[in-house]
């Protein structure tokens, strides 16, 4: 990134309720689930739960990822194959209650953030 170059977030896919009682997840063309009651581990007890893509070929579903509570608790990390999405986790507990219908998912970078030196002059430091 650079310092002139702006910065934009843009939604790779939507969370939804859904009236089976699980949460739905779109990433790109691809449909994943959580069930009911592993919304109840996640939330209540702060565990990494699978998360399920129910293919049209087979019968019973298969497991694809993992969600889990990012470390400070504020927020929810959708983790699938090699890439991470996140959400706030208030926004994803009013979904998974059906307060609200949808929320838009956004991936995390993964080089992580880049840090740009705010005085060149004094070699890159940090004030």
């Amino acid at each position: 990134m650079f310092l002139g170059e702006p910065m934009t977030a843009r939604s790779t896919g939507r969370v939804l309720c859904g009236v089976d009682g699980c949460v739905h997840i779109r990433i790109g063309d691809e449909r994943y689930y959580l069930r009911p009651e592993d919304l109840g581990r996640l939330f209540f007890l702060s565990v990494k739960v699978p998360l399920f893509r129910k293919d049209t070929f087979q019968d019973s579903p298969g497991e694809y990822g993992c969600v889990y509570p990012s470390p400070s608790g504020r927020a929810v990390v959708i983790a699938k194959d090699k890439q991470h999405y996140l959400l706030p986790r208030d926004r994803f507990l009013s979904i998974a209650l059906g307060e609200e219908f949808s929320c838009p998912l956004f991936e995390v970078p993964k080089d992580g953030l880049e840090l740009i030196p705010l005085f060149p002059a004094r070699q890159g430091g940090f004030p």
